[in-house]
């Protein structure tokens, strides 16, 4: 796959989570994070091409890549050895557009959150998409896939308290929820599929997104996970 842009290309060398097989630099362009990538692919004994703009435009898929991409392999994905209930987590779920998937991986790293939860899927076309949308936090964070979220999440029960964001009867209000001091797998549902079915019957509270007004809609998952993780700034519980 090719990934573009100076921040995904660092993010990839820094982070170290997929092989990389070449950097393709624009010869004429010298900037200091030209010069520092360079000095990374060089580090990490990472194949460095200093070519036309040309070449490059002829590989990238956009015309937004500033001269810079990097041919590389899919990313690798962690075990459930990393969720060590030492701090909350985000499990994203059914978030079919890889923007905004990207969106919500930025603000979880912007509000320091390190690990994410993603149901099995095939991620690896969407990921150039995904790196690029999230400015770098989706190599930087710990990602683990669930081969099966029903029992997986039973599982992860153990050490986390589950909560879905779900407006139903049995839903509570966000707002004013008595977060416990136990480590929160806050699980988000896309626009399109929601949660699963399966997954609701186990989750420990379902929370909902008060408005202070008569909208009747739901906020789409990427507004919806800037809520929570206000909420849970503001609460000093991240």
């Amino acid at each position: 796959m090719i990934i573009e842009g100076a921040i995904s290309v660092k993010s990839a060398l820094e982070n170290k989570r997929r092989v990389i097989e070449c950097v393709y630099m624009d010869a004429k362009k010298k900037t200091r994070d030209f010069q520092y990538i360079k000095h990374l692919a060089l580090a990490n004994q990472v194949e460095l091409k200093l070519v036309d703009r040309s070449k490059i435009n002829e590989l990238a898929s956009g015309k937004s890549h500033g001269g810079l991409i990097a041919e590389c392999q899919g990313r690798s994905y962690q075990n459930f050895k990393v969720l060590d209930a030492k701090g909350d987590v985000f499990m994203l779920d059914g978030i079919e557009d890889p923007f905004n998937l990207g969106y919500m991986l930025r603000t979880l790293y912007a509000f320091n959150y390190r690990k994410v939860i993603l149901p099995k899927r095939d991620y690896e076309k969407m990921e150039a998409t995904i790196l690029k949308s999230s400015a770098g936090a989706f190599d930087k964070m710990d990602v683990v896939i669930l081969n099966d979220s029903y029992k997986n999440l039973l599982t992860l029960k153990n050490n986390y308290q589950l909560l879905a964001l779900a407006r139903s009867a049995r839903a509570k209000n966000i707002f004013s929820y008595d977060y416990e001091r136990k480590a929160k797998l806050f699980i988000i549902g896309g626009e399109k599929r929601g949660i699963e079915k399966n997954v609701l019957k186990i989750v420990d509270e379902e929370l909902y997104i008060e408005y202070p007004s008569d909208f009747k809609n739901a906020l789409n998952a990427s507004a919806a996970l800037d809520v929570i993780v206000t909420v849970l700034k503001m609460r000093g519980l991240a």
